[in-house]
C-alpha cells in the first residue's frame, strides 16, 4: 500500500495544484470586493464593516443569511444609476414653458398644471423618442386640475417630442445626451 501511495502522490499532487491554481484564477481577491466597484469609498467601508458584524453571528445559517442580505443591499447600490437634475415645465393654456430643453441621461422632468387655472384640459405625451422607450411611460392624464404634477425620469439619450393630444400646435422638445 506504502509503495502504490508513493507512485501516485506525485501525480495527485500535481493534480491537486492545477485546480487549486485554477480555482484561485477565477475567483475574486475577497468576497467583499467583488460586488463594490460602484460603491462610493464611505458605502464600501459600511459594507466591510457590516460584513464583519455578520460573520460574528451563530449559527452558520444566520451568519449566511445576513451576509447575503448585505450584499444584496450593496449590489442594489452599487446598481442603481445616480439621480439627476428635476427640471420643471409649467403647462399653461396652449404652451409648456419652456418647450425646448436639453437634459442628461437620467435627469427628469416635472409638468406643473398650477397655472392652467382650471378651465382648459391638457396633457402630456410622447410623440417620437429613441428606439426601445415606450410611449405609454410618457403619458400624463388629460386634466385641467391646477395641483396636478406629472414626473419622468429620462434613461435613454435621444431626442423626445411631445404634444398635448388635444391641442396639436402645443408641443415640446426635449433632447437628452450622456
Amino acid at each position: 500500500m506504502k509503495s502504490l501511495l508513493n507512485k501516485r502522490l506525485p501525480g495527485i499532487l500535481a493534480v491537486g495544484l492545477v485546480a487549486l491554481a485554477v480555482g484561485a484564477a477565477s475567483v475574486p481577491a475577497s468576497a467583499s470586493d467583488a460586488q463594490v466597484s460602484g460603491l462610493t469609498a464611505a458605502q464600501k467601508k459600511a459594507k466591510s464593516k457590516a460584513i464583519t458584524k455578520c460573520k460574528k453571528k451563530k449559527p452558520a445559517s444566520k451568519k449566511k443569511a445576513c451576509i447575503k442580505a448585505v450584499n444584496k443591499k450593496y449590489n442594489k447600490l452599487a446598481n442603481t444609476p445616480p439621480e439627476g437634475e428635476n427640471k420643471a415645465v409649467e403647462v399653461g393654456d396652449n404652451f409648456y414653458a419652456p418647450n425646448v430643453l436639453d437634459l442628461k441621461v437620467n435627469d427628469s422632468i416635472t409638468w406643473s398644471w398650477a397655472n392652467v387655472g382650471g378651465f382648459e384640459p391638457h396633457d402630456v405625451t410622447l410623440v417620437s423618442g429613441p428606439t426601445g422607450v415606450d410611449r405609454n411611460d410618457f403619458k400624463s392624464s388629460t386634466t385641467a386640475v391646477p395641483t396636478t404634477r406629472f414626473k419622468r425620469t429620462f434613461e435613454k439619450a435621444g431626442r423626445y417630442n411631445f404634444v398635448c393630444s388635444l391641442h396639436f400646435e402645443m408641443t415640446m422638445s426635449v433632447q437628452v445626451s450622456n
